[in-house]
C-alpha cells in the first residue's frame, strides 16, 4: 500500500491541467486549476498556452465562450494575471475579431479610453450590507474562537460602548498602526498623525487598542481627538475592528494594514468571501510608506479586479516581478487590458 506523504504541488496540477486542455478534457483541467488556486499557488505559464490552444479548436463562437470561461475563473478567484499572460490572450483574441488595447485606468475616474466604459463601482444595497454583516457577526465574531482570546464581559462592555456612541465615521486599529513604526519616529506618532488627519476632516473617530498603550505619555493626544476603547492585552483585536465598523453601518470605514485573511476564510462560502472582499476594498484605508513619507491609501471606488461591461472585458495585470497575483492583492493596478469583441464579426 502506497502512503501519500504530501499534497501535489503546482507543477503536478499544472501538468494535469495542461494535458487535459490539450486533449479536450476541460472538466479535468478546471478541477486541477481550482486545486492550484485554492492552495494559493500560481499555475505554470504553459497551462494558459494549452488553454488558448483548446479555445481555438473550433469556430469563433467556441473561442469566445471558452476564453470567457478563463476570465470568469479569474473573477471567481480574484486573480490578477501577469502582463505576459494577458498579452498572449489579447494577441490571440485579435485573430477572432476582438479589438484589444493595453491601457491605463485611473482609480479615481475608472474610465477606459479604449471603449468608453467605466469600471464597476463598488456599491452595496442596504439589504446586501445587512446580510453580509449578519454573516460576519455570526461566523467570524460569535462563531469564532473569540472567547478563547478575550472574555465575555469585555465583549459585552464593548458592544454596549458601540451602541451608546455610534455611529463612528472611522474605526482605527491602534495596535496595528503602532507596530508600523516609521523609521526612527516616536512609537505613537503614526497613530497620532492618522487620528488627527481624520479629526481635521470632521470625522468621528474610534481607536481600538490595548490597555498597555495608555501608559505612554503621548497617548493623551490620541484621547483628545478620538473615542478610545481599550481591550485586554491578550485579547484578539481584529473581531472588535470588524464588529465596530459593521455595527456602525455601511458608511463607516476602518484603518488597518491587516488583510483580514483568516476572517474572510471563516465565512466558509465562496460567494460570501467575494462580498466580504468587495466590502473590504471599499471600506478599508491602508497606510503606505515610501521614500518621501507616509500616505493614507483611500478605499477603492471602482472594482480593481477582472470584470465585464457589456461586450468589453477589463483585465488588470501585474508585471512578473510581483508574486502576489494569486494571493491577496490589495492594490489598484495602473496596467489594464481592454478586450472588446465585435459580435457581427464573430458570428
Amino acid at each position: 500500500m502506497v502512503k501519500i506523504t504530501s499534497s501535489p504541488g503546482t507543477s503536478i496540477y499544472s501538468a494535469l491541467a495542461s494535458a487535459a486542455f490539450r486533449n479536450g478534457k476541460p472538466d479535468i483541467a478546471w478541477k486541477a486549476l481550482t486545486n492550484i488556486v485554492l492552495r494559493k499557488l500560481i499555475p505554470k505559464e504553459y497551462v494558459y498556452l494549452s488553454h488558448l490552444q483548446y479555445c481555438q479548436l473550433e469556430d469563433a463562437k467556441f473561442f469566445n465562450n471558452r476564453i470567457e470561461e478563463m476570465f470568469h475563473f479569474w473573477i471567481k478567484h480574484s486573480i490578477i494575471p501577469y502582463d505576459k499572460i494577458i498579452r498572449t490572450y489579447s494577441n490571440t483574441a485579435i485573430k477572432y475579431g476582438w479589438s484589444t488595447d493595453r491601457i491605463t485606468i485611473s482609480k479615481k475616474t475608472g474610465n477606459c479610453k479604449h471603449c468608453g466604459y467605466f469600471l464597476s463601482k463598488m456599491t452595496f444595497s442596504e439589504d446586501e450590507f445587512q446580510e453580509l454583516a449578519k454573516f460576519v457577526m455570526d461566523r467570524v465574531i460569535i462563531g469564532s474562537d473569540i472567547y478563547n482570546k478575550t472574555n465575555p464581559k469585555e465583549l459585552l462592555n464593548f458592544k454596549t460602548f458601540i451602541e451608546n456612541n455610534k455611529p463612528f465615521d472611522v474605526v482605527i486599529d491602534g495596535l496595528n498602526l503602532t507596530y508600523m513604526k516609521y523609521k526612527s519616529a516616536p512609537k505613537l506618532l503614526l497613530l497620532i498623525n492618522v487620528v488627527e488627519h481624520f479629526k481635521s476632516r470632521g470625522k468621528k473617530v474610534l481607536v481600538l487598542t490595548r490597555k498597555h498603550q495608555r501608559k505612554l505619555s503621548e497617548f493623551k493626544r490620541v484621547e483628545r481627538n478620538a473615542f478610545v476603547f481599550l481591550i485586554d492585552n491578550l485579547s484578539a483585536d481584529d473581531p472588535y475592528i470588524l464588529y465596530a465598523t459593521m455595527a456602525c453601518g455601511m458608511n463607516t470605514m476602518f484603518v488597518s494594514s491587516d488583510l483580514m485573511r483568516q476572517h474572510k476564510y471563516s465565512l466558509q462560502d465562496a460567494d460570501l468571501q467575494q462580498k466580504f472582499k468587495k466590502w473590504q476594498f471599499s471600506h478599508q484605508y491602508f497606510i503606505k510608506f515610501s521614500a518621501t513619507g507616509i500616505r493614507i491609501q483611500d478605499p477603492f471606488i471602482y472594482l480593481p479586479i477582472v470584470q465585464k461591461n457589456d461586450n468589453c472585458w477589463h483585465i488588470p495585470c501585474v508585471t512578473e516581478d510581483l508574486r502576489e497575483t494569486l494571493k491577496e492583492f490589495y492594490e489598484f493596478s495602473d496596467k489594464w487590458y481592454c478586450l472588446k469583441y465585435n459580435e457581427k464579426k464573430m458570428y
